[in-house]
C-alpha cells in the first residue's frame, strides 16, 4: 500500500532535517523547533466528484526564539513546494501566532489542501 499524504509529507520534511509529529503525541517543554502535522478535515469541490482534503501545519518554537519563526515558516514552505508541490497546495490561510504555555513555545500555523478523486460520490 502507498504511503498516505501525511506520511510522504513527515518523511519530507525530516529528510530536510525538521522534525514532525502527529498530534497529542509532542510532550514537554519545547527545545527546538517542530511541527504538528494533522489532517483537517475535507470538502467536496462543488458539484464535481472531488474533495479538498486539508492539512494543518502547527509550526511551533522556543519561547526565547520568537524572532526565528517566520524563518522556520519559509523553511517548512520551501520544502513543501520543492518536495510535496502538486500534491500539496497552500490554502494562503495562515492563523495568528500564538504562545502556548503548556509548551513554552510560540506556534503559528498554516493550511494546506490536496485535491483528491471522491469515488464514492
Amino acid at each position: 500500500m502507498a504511503d498516505s499524504v501525511w506520511e510522504m509529507t513527515a518523511k519530507a520534511l525530516q529528510k530536510n532535517g525538521i522534525d514532525v509529529f502527529p498530534p497529542g503525541t509532542k510532550i514537554g517543554e519545547c527545545k527546538k523547533r517542530y511541527v504538528v502535522l494533522k489532517e483537517d478535515g475535507s470538502s467536496q469541490i462543488g458539484s464535481f466528484s472531488s474533495e479538498r482534503q486539508y492539512y494543518m501545519f502547527m509550526l511551533y518554537i522556543p519561547y526565547n526564539e520568537y524572532s526565528k519563526l517566520s524563518k522556520f515558516e519559509y523553511d517548512v514552505k520551501e520544502v513543501l513546494a520543492r518536495e510535496m508541490y502538486p500534491i500539496l497546495m497552500p490554502t494562503g490561510q495562515k492563523m495568528s501566532d500564538y504562545y502556548d504555555d503548556n509548551y513554552k513555545a510560540h506556534m503559528r500555523s498554516l493550511l494546506y489542501r490536496n485535491n483528491v478523486r471522491n469515488k464514492h460520490l
